[in-house]
């Protein structure tokens, strides 16, 4: 089964982030196709060196470091996102596809399952 994850919120406003990391490395765990979009506020969940603990919050990058030894390849960013945050393709935290919106669309459309965080 393919389920896709929209990561939509900023890393340490809310549990959301978290909430959909956690999410998406447990359907990895029980062998599910999983691909990550990192779209809007979302996008800033990429970003280098984080500093949760001064927010006593957990460190999500510790997560997204996983996302390999779960076999979570598929791992987008909304292009549009990123230039209106004036954030570079080249400085995430993370390897990913960036990818316009018609394209997230249309490997929407290929998934069973999709999950909004």
């Amino acid at each position: 089964m393919h389920l896709a994850f929209l990561l939509r919120h900023p890393p340490y406003s809310k549990q959301h982030a978290r909430e959909g990391l956690e999410a998406a490395l447990a359907a990895a765990a029980f062998g599910q196709e999983v691909s990550l979009y990192f779209m809007g506020d979302g996008v800033l969940q990429l970003l280098p060196e984080q500093k949760a603990v001064q927010l006593a919050a957990k460190d999500t990058s510790k997560m997204l470091q996983a996302l390999d030894m779960y076999d979570i390849e598929n791992v987008y960013v909304d292009r549009t996102s990123l230039q209106t945050r004036g954030i570079a393709e080249d400085a995430l935290a993370i390897k990913c596809t960036a990818v316009d919106s018609k394209q997230i669309r249309q490997q929407l459309a290929t998934a069973q399952q999709v999950f909004c965080f």
